[in-house]
């Protein structure tokens, strides 16, 4: 199945609402091995004859309605996760999670910046 034969076939899908699984790529491509598009925008099997793409995924839902599911009944996940900002600024904000501070780090500075480990200190044990 050449790249635009596959395409047309995932965007009619699509345009059905239809959500095809691998398996049904998989037969898709060995059902339309050898074939070609048309001018018409028909499917052209060789020896078999011209099918369009919309009657092409009718019949492979007819023979394996377990290989689509629909777009419909799908959880959106983009939308619900929030923008893409948004989610790395919680990733962020995830991976900044300070580790507790011992007396033996405290120990080690002095002035400025021991002075700053001190107020963490304090806020994490909530004194």
């Amino acid at each position: 199945m050449s790249d635009h034969l596959g395409s047309l076939i995932l965007t009619e899908a699509r345009r059905q609402n239809l959500r095809p699984n691998a398996d049904a790529v998989r037969q898709a491509a060995i059902d339309l091995a050898g074939a070609s598009l048309t001018p018409q925008n028909l499917i052209h099997l060789p020896g078999k004859g011209s099918i369009s793409p919309a009657d092409y995924i009718r019949s492979l839902r007819d023979q394996m309605p377990e290989g689509f599911g629909s777009i419909d009944n799908e959880a959106p996940t983009a939308k619900a996760a929030g923008t893409l900002t948004e989610r790395y600024r919680a990733e962020i904000a995830a991976s900044r999670k300070q580790g507790h501070i011992t007396d033996a780090d405290l120990n080690r500075y002095s002035g400025l910046t021991r002075k700053y480990m001190e107020e963490r200190q304090r806020a994490a044990h909530g004194k």
